[in-house]
């Protein structure tokens, strides 16, 4: 295996993305066109609630959006382990794969270790602290423009956490694929800047 096919064999997660249904940061100016008949725009107290969500992708495909209810655990991440990443670990029953996730407690607890043997899961060994290395930051990019156009105003969670699955699963392979193809960059970007995670990263690359 190459190095840049490596980084194929990957699957990258995070979770908590938060949208509100007000929009981003419970912002209700926007730019009006005056050519058009100005939108109506509102305000509630905590921006009217949220949806919080947990995603996975890699070089062959997209994991089944979460979302996530309240505080997060380590069974509550099991639960989302179970039922979103272990259904598409069996599609792909065969090929070899990687798991990235960061050294929160929740993900480093012995009940989630424990876990992921029982399924033979390999964790990828993960630096902490540097975000700019999961390329799933620019998915969430990616995301937030489509949740939030248009003013990115909800009147229900139930057409937010509609308008999140489309961003989701409306991604477009290829850019997924390019997002994939750059961690070699990445790697190679972070290494120069943080060399308090040299002997880490180093093995990464």
């Amino acid at each position: 295996m190459t190095y840049g096919d490596k980084w194929m064999a990957v699957l990258f997660r995070d979770e908590k993305k938060k949208w509100n249904l007000d929009g981003p940061d419970e912002n209700i100016k926007y730019w009006h066109d005056l050519r058009k008949e100005p939108r109506s725009f509102f305000s509630r107290q905590s921006g009217g609630g949220s949806v919080m969500v947990w995603v996975a992708f890699g070089f062959n495909g997209q994991v089944g959006l979460a979302f996530l209810d309240g505080r997060q655990n380590s069974p509550k991440y099991i639960g989302t382990l179970e039922n979103h990443l272990m259904p598409f670990a069996e599609n792909i029953r065969g090929q070899n794969w990687e798991y990235q996730h960061d050294n929160s407690p929740t993900h480093t607890s012995s009940a989630t270790i424990k876990y992921l043997n029982s399924k033979n899961v390999t964790v990828l060994e993960w630096p902490p602290m540097i975000s700019d290395l999961n390329p799933i930051e620019n998915v969430w990019g990616i995301m937030s423009r489509k949740v939030n156009e248009n003013g990115g105003q909800f009147y229900s969670v139930y057409a937010l956490k509609t308008a999140t699955e489309s961003a989701w699963y409306n991604l477009e392979p290829e850019i997924l694929q390019t997002l994939i193809i750059s961690m070699e960059k990445r790697v190679y970007d972070v290494l120069l800047k943080n060399g308090k995670y040299f002997k880490l990263l180093i093995t990464l690359y």
